[in-house]
């Protein structure tokens, strides 16, 4: 049955205790002292204002010896002209791949304006000098006693010059006082756990066939020793599985118990280091709570590490009526679903039309739809991803009826009440990009809606695509959003960033979440002011597009939304007329594939397909109905021969492509062209003459 009014009531004490997982994802560990120097501004500068160690504008900043949280004095920020837009400096010496935690108290005075606010933020360039990025803290602003902000960076590959900054946010006048800041490099915990199975929300459900799925608990735990002076050799994981009351699990209850040594974990082919699987049937589990206590045990016993996964054994009649299985797949009313869709702003009826005339099955509009125009989108058969990603206190664009972190749950509960139960709603779009400064806020979001919605997973996009694994408590789906053509530099330029970047995803999580990822279709120039950036900047080419999608795909994509609809609207090199056909012949050959790509029917045995892939392209093999599927996604760094060593008397087929390709004793062979896409049918020389299995994937419709 679906999930009804009814049943929510009475399944409220599951869905209300298992999102109430342990906040581990901000847990760091300081291993290092105070990096700022002259942190308190206690000493001043020689022959300026700004104190010493600091570098900053004068007619803005100064030190102030007359105000201070501890100590004597404090740095002093006062501005009246709201075009002005200034920093106080502090070169930082901060080694790429480290994280950082940075902080500061602030006191601020009449501190108003459209970009009001005063904080902290650590930024780096790239090596020609160009900003690269940054991470930021919250915002002080109006009059108010001392408070503190903090943040999270992580320092990423191929930064130079570090800089810890205090500043006003531009468009902002007033006054504000800045001590006591810190800048220390933390470690991550020792231990990190995720659910490898169940993947979906920790349920534990019954299939049609009365059976228990999935069969496995699975706890996929990976040590991180570089800062503790351990090896891998030197601990071990334990784990116990125990039935909860309440929020207490005790070792009355303790129901199994499992041990491992980390060492070089294979999933789905891709090696996962220093971890191991801890798992506990689960056929006989009953109704209720669960948690799994996982330890890292070092030298002489010692517990190095904790964490707690929760678990629910679902009653046997509760069926969602959407849901993530365990190959990763979205089902929408029991069928497996590939969400296919662009970023949109607003739903209007004479741009639905159009973008229905195509193959693509869902939008995410940026502005959160009212009932009309979720019932517009129903009407042409489309899904939509709905978007509260902005509803956070003093999050860029936050809206105007979220006057405080108090208002956010109160907000978001009556927007999903309204909305959850509407036909057109697919999944529910809570971060992006959003730093790890809002990860408690992340969190408790993402427990809010899976409180008021077991019927749609939510989704989470990033571009800290080397953050993921501390964001994953935070979303059911997962997606980044590579953008690499005409933006930046070096190989982080070519469509391959795709390919990389969703690789890193799936690697950040351990290979056990679903990945809705994000390739690009728009032009930078939509976005930069400067006119040199405006003129170097273009929109993808169609082969470019094409194989960003797939290689995404290959890598272990569930779903793709591209980014974006309003864009291809207004790329100023190409035309509207010339993308839009592009891109519906890109999304009409993945419809096309869905019923492949969807399938987990048992790939037959061929051989070995490809002892090692060639330079730039990224394979993907697949089962359904007794034949083999071998994608092969060129990503533009090299031409190069692929070879296939599998076993076939039959022809190869080149889906596509109105050509085959005669096989020998050996298996066959193709050149595999920069940015291209071979599809290749193969039909094992064992099932000549067979009918082959039934499959059993669904129809892949636009709405099942």
């Amino acid at each position: 049955m679906i999930v009804t009014f009814a049943f929510r009531a009475v399944a409220a004490f599951l869905i209300l205790w298992y999102v109430r997982t342990e906040t581990l994802a901000a847990q760091t560990v300081d291993i290092g002292p105070n990096l700022v120097g002259n942190s308190s501004f206690e000493e001043a500068g020689e022959k300026t204002v700004a104190p010493r160690h600091w570098r900053a504008a004068p007619e803005v900043y100064r030190r102030d010896d007359g105000v201070a949280r501890t100590g004597r004095a404090s740095l002093r920020y006062e501005n009246d002209d709201e075009q002005r837009y200034v920093f106080c400096v502090q070169d930082q010496n901060l080694v790429p791949g480290c994280k950082y935690r940075y902080s500061v108290w602030i006191k601020t005075q009449g501190f108003e304006g459209s970009g009001h606010g005063a904080s902290i933020c650590v930024e780096w360039n790239d090596k020609n000098g160009k900003w690269l990025g940054g991470a930021y803290a919250g915002i002080v602003s109006g009059t108010s006693n001392w408070t503190r902000v903090s943040g999270v960076a992580v320092i990423p590959k191929g930064a130079v010059s570090p800089r810890l900054q205090l500043y006003g946010r531009g468009r902002s006048t007033g006054t504000a006082w800045f001590d006591d800041v810190e800048l220390v490099r933390v470690a991550d915990p020792a231990l990190s756990t995720i659910l490898a199975a169940p993947v979906y929300r920790g349920w534990i459900t019954v299939d049609e066939r009365k059976k228990v799925v999935p069969r496995q608990a699975i706890i996929r735990a990976r040590v991180k020793l570089g800062d503790y002076a351990l090896s891998p050799e030197q601990v071990e994981f334990r784990a116990v599985l125990r039935k909860t009351d309440g929020e207490t699990a005790t070792d009355r209850a303790v129901l199994r118990e499992t041990r491992g040594k980390p060492g070089a974990l294979i999933v789905d082919g891709r090696v996962v280091p220093d971890a191991a699987d801890l798992k506990f049937d689960t056929a006989e589990l009953v109704p209720g709570r669960y948690e799994v206590e996982t330890r890292l045990i070092g030298p002489e016993g010692k517990c190095i590490g904790v964490t707690r996964e929760k678990l629910v054994r679902m009653e046997d009649d509760f069926q969602p009526a959407s849901m993530v299985d365990a190959h990763r797949r979205l089902l929408v009313a029991g069928r497996p679903f590939f969400p296919l869709g662009m970023y949109w702003h607003v739903i209007n009826e004479r741009d639905i039309k159009r973008y229905a005339d195509s193959k693509f099955n869902c939008l995410m509009p940026y502005s959160p739809p009212s009932k009309e125009q979720m019932d517009l989108a129903q009407k042409f058969g489309l899904k939509v991803i709905y978007s509260v990603k902005d509803w956070y206190y003093d999050s860029p664009g936050h809206p105007k009826f979220i006057k405080s972190v108090a208002d956010e749950e109160p907000a978001i509960r009556k927007r999903v009440r309204r909305f959850r139960d509407h036909p057109a709603l697919l999944a529910w779009y809570l971060n992006d990009e959003l730093s790890q400064r809002f990860l408690p806020r992340l969190e408790a979001h993402q427990e809010i809606v899976r409180d008021e919605d077991p019927n749609h997973p939510t989704w989470a996009v990033l571009y800290q695509v080397h953050q993921m694994g501390d964001y994953r408590r935070t979303f059911d789906v997962i997606g980044s959003d590579p953008y690499p053509i005409g933006r930046l530099s070096g190989e982080d330029a070519m469509p391959s960033l795709a390919g990389r970047w969703t690789a890193e995803t799936s690697r950040q999580l351990l290979h056990a979440r679903p990945m809705w990822q994000v390739p690009q279709v728009f032009n930078w120039a939509n976005y930069w002011k400067d006119e040199e950036r405006r003129k170097s900047a273009r929109t993808p080419t169609f082969e470019e597009m094409r194989s960003m999608a797939w290689q995404c795909i290959a890598e272990g994509a569930t779903g793709l939304v591209f980014y974006s609809w309003f864009d291809i609207q207004r790329n100023p090199d190409v035309p509207f007329d010339i993308q839009w056909p592009r891109m519906q012949r890109i999304a009409a050959e993945i419809d096309r594939m869905a019923p492949i790509l969807l399938s987990v029917d048992p790939v037959p045995v061929i051989g070995q397909v490809a002892p090692k892939p060639p330079r730039g392209v990224h394979l993907l093999t697949k089962g359904r109905e007794g034949k083999v599927y071998l994608f092969a996604v060129n990503d533009g760094t090299a031409e190069s021969a692929v070879e296939f060593k599998v076993r076939t008397s039959h022809p190869i087929r080149v889906i596509g492509e109105a050509r085959t390709i005669e096989p020998t004793a050996a298996g066959f062979s193709d050149r595999s062209e920069k940015l291209s896409v071979h599809i290749y049918e193969v039909q094992p020389a064992a099932a000549k003459g067979q009918k082959g299995v039934r499959s059993r994937i669904g129809k892949v419709g636009k709405t099942p």
